[in-house]
């Protein structure tokens, strides 16, 4: 059962990462998680199915792996969009770079790949995804921390 939900998490990984770099990046976090997380419940559901598991742990599964997964993708989406931009402030692009937009893909790619040969891999990859989400946090936190204005 554990390495079929760890596939599970593999593939609803995958569709989080590539959900979450096609969004537009003016879109809220919260818009990618809707569009990615039913997409995640089902690719967490297939491989369940596919090993003859129960299906009920396919929806936290799905939840959380395309979730997290769009959440980042995003995030590091529309900061490159800003980079690319200038950082001037102005209106946002429509859309990541196409180069981001391709390495996030063959990402997804691989992430789906090996999680259906080596299951436990996507336990490595949530671990990272964790991480990159929480430093990305860290760092914007810390780059506005001289701006504020003591009344």
């Amino acid at each position: 059962m554990l390495l079929a939900i760890c596939q599970g998490l593999g593939l609803a990984i995958a569709v989080g990462l590539i959900i979450g770099v096609v969004v537009p990046p003016i879109m809220p976090a919260w818009g990618a998680v809707a569009g990615a997380a039913p997409l995640g419940v089902l690719a967490a559901g297939a491989a369940l199915n596919g090993a003859d598991e129960a299906l009920w742990p396919a929806l936290p599964v799905g939840l959380l792996g395309a979730g997290l997964a769009a959440i980042v993708a995003r995030d590091v989406a529309s900061g490159a969009a800003r980079r690319q931009q200038g950082g001037l402030g102005l209106e946002p692009q429509a859309q990541a770079p196409s180069g981001v937009t391709v390495i996030v893909v063959v990402a997804a790619v691989v992430v789906a790949g090996v999680s259906l040969v080596l299951e436990p891999f996507s336990l490595l990859v949530l671990v990272a995804l964790l991480w990159l989400w929480v430093s990305r946090r860290r760092q914007a936190e810390r780059k506005h921390e001289g701006l504020r204005v003591l009344r």
